[in-house]
């Protein structure tokens, strides 16, 4: 449906695409004009009207564009330095090879044409603006698999995972319990506790070959060994959003005594102790007091310095 009316930016921009438009469409009727523009013939004469009072400085005849289009089909003279289309910022060159990026990971390997045509385009974008076409907004990871990731991480599920450690330079199969997604150094990972090893792990996304949902419970995985969840209280004594997503709270939760569960005391120790003077731990009393201790520990380091 053609527009009734234009934003100042909107009409601007196709102010400036009419006059390159109109010096390869000479004699063009004005409703066609209007319909390739996407408005109403109203609004395309009015748009006409004020090219037709623009020009080079100086603003006489002689300067100012000639247009034509009483009759109903349009002309233009007089327009020699404007009748190359407009041409692209830095930025705007960017945004478009990065957008060319993504879409040419979307495409199917069997549309050779369309990579083709994709990377074609983007050759020419970077040699007119001098842009590096090395570029690239493509994800290290899969996003399929990130996307798994990050449904588990809010539905609290189980994965099965395909895990390529680098450190061993193996491939292994895991079951995790996934609790948050963190940035670090430039590179995510995903915090969960490992039931295969038994202990808090974090797993670079982009090492993560395959993830999938999976009911099953964690004494059903831990390979004989069966991992009960340690239940905990805590009392939010200041509400900072670092502690809020830390243990995945609701912020209406937040001035009351909650009671959580996790499968680490280790991640439920440091969790807390990141968490400052935020959070404090009400009960199991064993682990208050294993705080306490690693805190005066602490304590006592900076009093030896």
């Amino acid at each position: 449906m053609a527009k009734n009316i234009s934003a100042p930016l909107a009409r601007t921009a196709r102010l400036l695409d009419l006059v390159p438009y109109l010096n390869t469409h000479q004699g063009i009727s004005l409703k066609e004009l209007a319909e390739q523009f996407d408005v109403t013939a109203t609004q395309m004469s009015s748009d006409l009207t004020t090219l037709w009072m623009c020009g080079l400085p100086g603003y006489t005849p002689l300067e100012l564009m000639d247009l034509e289009f009483e009759s109903g089909f349009v002309t233009i003279r007089n327009a020699p330095t404007l009748s190359k289309p407009r041409t692209i910022t830095f930025d705007e060159g960017v945004a478009l090879l990065l957008g060319l990026d993504l879409l040419a990971g979307s495409v199917e390997q069997d549309r050779q044409d369309l990579l083709l045509a994709i990377e074609h385009l983007k050759q020419k974008i970077s040699k007119l603006l001098d842009i590096p076409v090395s570029i690239s907004a493509s994800p290290k990871g899969s996003p399929a698999i990130t996307s798994v990731l990050i449904e588990a991480v809010a539905k609290k599920n189980y994965l099965s995972i395909k895990y390529h450690s680098l450190y061993r330079d193996e491939v292994t199969n895991r079951v995790i319990q996934p609790l948050e997604l963190i940035d670090d150094n430039l590179n995510q990972y995903l915090r969960a506790f490992c039931f295969t090893a038994g202990a808090m792990r974090d797993f670079r996304v982009d090492r993560v070959l395959g993830a999938e949902i999976t009911p099953k419970k964690p004494n059903d995985v831990a390979a004989g060994q069966v991992t009960e969840k340690l239940q905990f209280t805590i009392s939010i004594n200041r509400p900072s959003r670092d502690s809020i997503e830390r243990f995945g709270i609701d912020r209406t939760e937040s001035t009351k005594s909650l009671k959580l569960s996790a499968f680490s005391q280790q991640w439920i120790e440091r969790s807390v102790m990141a968490s400052g003077d935020s959070v404090e731990l009400s009960e199991p009393l064993n682990i208050r007091a294993n705080i306490a201790r690693k805190a005066q520990l602490i304590l006592d380091r900076y009093k030896a310095n």
